[in-house]
Parts: structure tokens; sequence; C-alpha cells
């Protein structure tokens, strides 16, 4: 038998802007009712300050790329601090419509296109439901304004801000692993970036697995097999389900089916 839970915790999200002046040039098997509890949630950025103590590498969230992630109907984006230099922003559209991501320096009202005026402003092209498109451009500190291209997506939610600064912060590495990692012996699945992570987790029978919902925009987590289902999964809210059977289970979000994980009960 399978059972589950799932709680809530409802967090104001406080965006802080820093006013600065910007300007660059771009370069080119079945479940079981549950109970329901109030948690307290944290932040779910992931973003730490060199030296704090905290367990895991380091790393400068430039390497390898910047992640941005659009879906329906969120914009997010793998750090919101970064250092000022090069930059390539690695864009996924895990939606189910056509997305794209654009970049502004804030301050300097409509722009005509990347490198015009004094300011910045640059875009990806249109990406389909699955593609993904680098962008790369030299940032000065200051304010970024981010969003999805697609006219009206910004005012349902495609929209954020983007800071550079000499003192971002650096982010845990995205390769070193963690809680929760396959094979850790972790029982945590974090939703962040329309990703489950760790997408794989091993995990003895009898385990009570959790997930929680890091992103801004709602999810679910619904077995292939029909043995559990969170139903909507609204930001910081949480999902558990003690798993028994033998083998692995693949599950999705419903709402963004290129969202996929697994979890094998050995």
């Amino acid at each position: 038998m399978t059972k589950y839970r799932r709680s809530t915790v409802t967090t104001i999200f406080v965006a802080l802007s820093l006013a600065l002046v910007a300007c660059a040039s771009p370069g080119a098997n079945s479940g079981d009712a549950g109970q329901r509890s109030i948690q307290a949630g944290g932040n779910g950025g992931g973003s730490e300050a060199a030296g704090s103590g905290s367990a895991g590498a380091r790393v400068d969230p430039r390497d390898d790329g910047l992640e941005v992630a659009l879906g329906e109907w969120a914009l997010t984006l793998e750090a919101g601090a970064i250092r000022p230099g090069r930059v390539t922003f690695v864009v996924h559209n895990r939606g189910t419509i056509p997305h794209g991501f654009e970049i502004e320096a804030e301050g300097d009202g409509d722009s005509s296109g990347p490198g015009s005026g004094d300011g910045l402003k640059a875009e990806t092209e249109l990406l389909q439901p699955g593609e993904t498109a680098r962008l790369s451009l030299e940032l000065l500190p200051g304010l970024y304004k981010v969003e999805c291209l697609v006219d009206g997506h910004d005012d349902l939610g495609m929209e954020g801000f983007l800071e550079v600064r000499m003192d971002a912060p650096l982010v845990r590495d995205r390769s070193a692993g963690g809680t929760g990692a396959a094979g850790s012996g972790g029982n945590d699945v974090a939703i962040r970036d329309f990703t489950f992570a760790p997408a794989d987790l091993e995990v003895a029978a009898g385990t009570e697995v959790t997930w929680t919902n890091d992103d801004p925009a709602p999810h679910t987590v619904t077995a292939e097999d029909g043995s559990f289902d969170s139903g909507t999964l609204e930001p910081r809210q949480t999902f558990s389900v003690s798993v028994q059977a033998n083998g692995p289970v693949t599950y999705r979000c419903e709402i963004h089916p290129d969202m996929v994980g697994t979890i094998t009960v050995r």
C-alpha cells in the first residue's frame, strides 16, 4: 500500500531590487487518502555565499551556463544574482506552448533591439516545447528585467529580475549531488526550475519520500502506474509518499509533462 500526505504553507515572496545603472553591448499501488498539515518552508533558490560553512561545493553560476527555465506560468533563474562579465544563458522551454527569453537593462525604457542606445536588450528566438537556446552576453553591474518575450506572458507571471554585482553569492555545484541524490540514502526531492531534483531516486521499501515545490509555478507529482498523485502543488507545498512496491516507478508533472522522475525501491 502506498500512503501519502500533502502539506501547504504560504510564503510571501519579497523581491529586492538594486537601482544601479547598467549599460553594455551583447556578444552575439493505489494511494490512500492522507492528512494535511502545516510546515514551514525556506527559500528554494539554492544560493549561498561562499565561505558560509554550508555543506557542498560552491561554484560561480555562470560556469557552464546560467540555467533558465520557462513554463506555464513562471520563469526561473538558476541564480537571482551573478557577478559581472561574460554569461551564457541556457534557456529551456519546459512548458506546453511556445515561449522565449528576453533580458533588458532596467531604467532604459523600451529599446529597439540589442545594443540600441545606451542600454541592453537581447532575446532568444521563439522556442517550441522541449527546445533549448543559448544566449551569450557581457553584463556590467546593474539590474536587469527578464521575461518571456511572448506578448502577455509576462503579465501571467513569466518575469523577474537578475542582479549583476561584484559580491553576488556562489551557488551549490549542480554536478556535486547531495541530500536526496540517487543512492545517497536521502529521501527528499526538490521541484525546482521545472525539474525534479534528483530525477532518479533509490530508496529502501517503506521509505517516505517528500517532494517540495520550490518553483513559483504549480506542479503535480503523478505516478504513471496510478500508485500516487499529489494533485496540484502550489509554491511551497509538499507531498509525501511511503513507497512499498519493488522496482522503478516513473512519475511526472501533469501540468508540465516534460518533467519526469523515477523512484527505484530496493
